[in-house]
């Protein structure tokens, strides 16, 4: 197993299921690939990745503010100690600067699920009701609507390019003007 084939997630998970340390501390970039396949090894390839995807998209409904109990306190089963979580998400971010990631895996980058009832209800869209009288509005479910909201931002940044705009100035980005 080659660890540029494994996700950011991925190594994440693997890295919290290995005997690295809790604690922060520099260690070799050996020493964090050696712990990747340990914990690939203790879980599995297919268990590494099923794990890997429930926190990733836990990760988005958490930005989002969206996380329901159901799906906190199975994050919380699988992953119960939080700290240890933060230091195996940073050093598997320090992995990938190090050692990078396969195309396939790179295309593969970003898979979410959510382990129990997602806001959506399956429809890819989250309602929101404000005041009594007032519209309803919806917002893209940030896991089940990946593939929409990424075409999206594709299609905004192919479209809009900062610097061409006339109104941008050097003092909105302490940049000078081409």
């Amino acid at each position: 197993m080659r660890v540029q084939d494994l996700t950011g997630a991925e190594r994440a998970v693997a890295l919290y299921a290995s005997d690295m340390p809790s604690g922060r501390r520099r260690h070799s970039p050996e020493q964090v690939r050696d712990w990747i396949v340990q914990g690939v090894e203790r879980l599995g390839l297919e268990e590494v990745g099923r794990r890997a995807a429930f926190r990733y998209g836990h990760r988005l409904l958490e930005m989002s503010g969206l996380v329901t109990t159901q799906i906190q306190q199975r994050h919380e089963q699988r992953f119960p100690k939080s700290g240890r979580l933060a230091v195996a998400d940073q050093q598997a971010s320090s992995n990938i600067c190090r050692d990078g990631m396969s195309e396939a895996t790179r295309l593969r980058n970003g898979a979410a699920a959510v382990d129990g009832d997602c806001p959506c209800r399956g429809t890819r869209r989250i309602r929101a009701h404000y005041e009594e009288g007032c519209d309803s509005v919806a917002m893209l479910c940030p896991v089940h609507a990946q593939a929409t909201i990424r075409a999206h931002h594709e299609r905004f940044r192919q479209s809009f390019d900062q610097r061409d705009d006339p109104r941008h100035t050097a003092r909105h980005t302490q940049e000078p003007r081409p």
